[in-house]
């Protein structure tokens, strides 16, 4: 005789596996494994099939739309956050001084900004921590208009930064310095935000001067522009800042610690697929700065990828260049050490569970 499976019977499940006077019935022991599986299945998935646990919801701010912030995109695009439990939203905010605004109000949970306006804003008590690096020197070029021959050119020229303060001016006062020249004796700074403003002053001749980083960069040398000093050059003269940095404030390290040490894992997982796929960065790089040109896009990433800081590294000799800097308008950053700008735990934590080892020999 051929035996046929019985379907399941809700009333069975539920109100049918208890008799008339309260008594189970002999199908108890099935019953209670079906409820408990039931059961199970909701808190997992929850009542119409929408989680109850959910990712840790973050939002992070970037002060720049350039190759160096493509290591947070990629985690993004690539589901590096939701890897790790998180997430998160990336959002464009066109200085670095308001993104740190933005983070100390709550606003935002992490930023991705230079060191400078870090520096500034601690020396005046504010409780926040550089706590992974993005870019250890000045990976920007200075471009000039084409009658530009040589630095020295720049006297009596107008040159353009971002904002007083920020990154870009504390690398232009030093690079310019180094050629002799005084900011308000010998040039003119004018602060015009963000560097697609900069590169339009630049092309229009509203300036003569101002740093670059791709794609702008490729743009600019495309419109036939001058490259004054490469970014390699810079380097080698000396321009060793602590330019771009991740950072978190002190409340983050205390009472949300797992979630910023999450960050940190897929910020570095987006560093590595930036080593890994030039494919892939150029994808992220041209949605969110909304280049289409593949050439531009090659370009960029040839010119800057090696910047970015592979497993995060700190730079403190880049921070005190920035106080010496700071000093000599500001007395603070004479009894500042470059240590305190730091919290090097989560990426020590990190390294002694052979999370980074790892993660560049192909293990996470």
């Amino acid at each position: 005789m051929e035996l046929k499976p019985r379907p399941l019977n809700s009333r069975f499940l539920f109100a049918g596996a208890f008799s008339a006077n309260g008594k189970l019935r002999r199908r108890r022991g099935c019953a209670r494994t079906l409820w408990f599986i039931f059961l199970s299945l909701q808190v997992i998935f929850g009542i119409g099939g929408r989680p109850l646990w959910a990712a840790e919801r973050l939002t992070i701010a970037t002060s720049a739309l350039n190759m160096l912030t493509t290591p947070l995109w990629l985690a993004k695009d690539k589901g590096f956050f939701l890897k790790y439990g998180l997430d998160a939203d990336t959002i464009y905010i066109p200085s670095g001084t308001m993104a740190l605004q933005a983070l100390l109000s709550g606003d935002i949970k992490i930023a991705m900004a230079a060191g400078s306006p870090v520096v500034n804003a601690n020396l005046q008590g504010a409780p926040i921590r550089i706590i992974a690096g993005n870019a250890n020197f000045y990976p920007l070029a200075f471009f000039s208009s084409p009658e530009i021959r040589d630095p020295r050119d720049l006297r009596g020229k107008k040159v353009a930064v971002t904002r007083a303060g920020s990154s870009s001016y504390t690398a232009t006062v030093i690079l310019l310095r180094k050629f002799g020249l005084e900011e308000g004796k010998d040039y003119t700074i004018l602060q015009l935000g963000s560097t697609q403003n900069r590169l339009v002053a630049l092309t229009k001749g509203l300036i003569q001067g101002t740093t670059l980083s791709a794609p702008e960069s490729i743009m600019a040398k495309n419109a036939g522009m001058k490259i004054l000093i490469p970014v390699l050059e810079m380097k080698r003269i000396g321009v060793t800042i602590q330019h771009q940095a991740v950072v978190a404030p002190d409340r983050a390290m205390r009472e949300s610690r797992s979630a910023t040490k999450a960050f940190l894992m897929a910020y570095l997982a987006g560093v590595r697929e930036v080593y890994r796929s030039k494919e892939a960065t150029m994808q992220s790089l041209g949605k969110y700065t909304r280049i289409s040109d593949p050439q531009v896009l090659s370009a960029s990433y040839d010119e800057s990828y090696e910047a970015i800081e592979k497993e995060g590294t700190l730079n403190e000799e880049g921070i005190q260049v920035i106080l010496n800097e700071i000093s000599k308008t500001d007395s603070r950053a004479l009894k500042a050490r470059a240590s305190q700008f730091f919290d090097p735990s989560l990426l020590q934590e990190l390294a002694k569970e052979g999370f980074i080892k790892n993660l560049w020999q192909g293990g996470k």
